[in-house]
Order: structure tokens, then sequence, then C-alpha cells
């Protein structure tokens, strides 16, 4: 009898440890926090309402503004914030995405670089570029050859190294980020007066760097989005210029 009742306490007390385990709220929040942060997903400013699909599927996160599928997909590093938690950074060095020890987000983005509260919404598939063909990259070349020469009132030669086919993606969306790049970068034309040659080429890690009359950019496109420089980054090399 006395071992039936101790049988009986066992349970109860198995019982009610399962059951406040079950009904910690703080617990809940990390594990769907903590479930939530290791893939892709959908993201809201508290602020505007906007998303932005945040993908920590792969080595580097990667971060796109959803109201604007052709904008700039900003390939992020982690490091280790003040204070705990991880910061997000571009290849500039730039604050992106923070993420704090309970898995709450605050988001920097350009029209409000002092931050803005960001709240998971909803899963989302990773981010890969888009497949191009060998024609596509060729028209991408022909078209920032001609932004230039309306910028700067004068030709540049555009040129690119020949990609694997699983790369063009990558080359093609390095074109649009050199656009992105003369548009940051148009209103100081003074230091682009000696800009003569942009060449794309193949390396292994992405790059930029001004060599005189020469803008060398370096992709490595086996890493997808990662294998090339932010148009930040890009813009920065362009106007580093020493002579101008």
């Amino acid at each position: 009898m006395t071992r039936f009742i101790f049988a009986i306490l066992a349970a109860a007390l198995l019982a009610d440890a399962a059951a406040a385990l079950q009904s910690n709220p703080l617990r809940d929040r990390l594990l769907r926090n903590e479930r939530q942060q290791e893939s892709s997903g959908w993201y809201q400013r508290a602020d505007s309402g906007d998303f932005f699909l945040f993908d920590r599927s792969q080595s580097v996160a990667l971060l796109r503004e959803r109201d604007d599928p052709d904008a700039e997909v900003l390939v992020l590093f982690a490091n280790r914030a003040p204070g705990g938690g991880t910061s997000f950074v571009t290849d500039t060095g730039r604050e992106v995405v923070r993420l704090n020890p309970l898995g709450g987000a605050t988001y920097f983005p350009a029209d409000a670089p002092g931050g803005v509260i960001a709240d998971y919404a909803s899963p989302a598939g990773g981010l890969a570029p888009t497949p191009r063909s060998p024609a596509e990259v060729r028209d991408m070349a022909q078209e920032v050859a001609a932004s230039f020469a309306d910028a700067l009132n004068r030709n540049i030669a555009v040129e690119y190294a020949p990609a694997p086919r699983s790369g063009l993606g990558v080359q093609y969306d390095t074109l649009i980020l050199i656009e992105i790049a003369l548009r940051e970068a148009r209103s100081e034309r003074r230091r682009l007066r000696r800009l003569e040659n942009i060449n794309i080429e193949l390396g292994a890690e992405p790059g930029a760097v001004r060599e005189g009359e020469m803008l060398r950019v370096t992709i490595a496109p086996e890493y997808g989005y990662a294998g090339r420089p932010s148009s930040a980054r890009i813009a920065r090399a362009m106007l580093d210029d020493d002579n101008a």
C-alpha cells in the first residue's frame, strides 16, 4: 500500500512539473523566437507597417524590402551587439538589423537610421539570384554603359569576364548594383572625371577597388548574393580617386 501511495505522489509531481513547463510564458517565447530566427521570414516595421524579408537560412544573412522586389538584396554579417544579442552589418559596416537575446528585432533602414522595432510576421522562402542568360547580361551591361554616358556626358567602357551559366544571375545583379552606385555617387561628378573603364572580373571573394581610370569589381558567383559587393561599397570605391 505504501509503495502504491508513493507511485501516486510521484505521478502527481511529474504531472505538476509538466504543467509548469507548459504554462511558462517566458520559456514559450524564447523557444518560439528561437525557431523563428532559424530560418527566413517576413518582418513588419512597427512605424510604417512595411515588410522586409530577412533570410537567415544561409551562412550569411540576406535582407530585401518587400515593397520593392527589384531592390538591392543586402548581404549581412553577424557580430556580437553591445549589451548582448546579435548585430547584422553590411560589407561597409552599416548596421541593418539587431536581434536582442529574447529574439526581438530592431531594423535600421535608410529612412529611419535611429532604428525601428520590427516584429516577425510569417515564414518566407530563402533569397537567391534570378537565373539569367548571356543575352540578358549583355543587355544590362549596355544599359549601365548608357547610364554612365548620360550621367558623365562621355562614354565609359563596361566589360565583364565570362561567367559559368550558374553565375550569370550574380553577374547581372552586380551590373544593377553598379548602376545604383552611380546614382549614389552622381553628386560627386568631379571625383568621377578620370573614370574610363569598369571591369567585372571573377575572383575568390567579392570586392571593389578604384585603380586610376578603372573601377575593378570582383565577384565570386558560387556564393550567390554573398559573392558580390554591395552598391555602397562599389560607390565608395568609385569615388576613391586620389587625383580628383
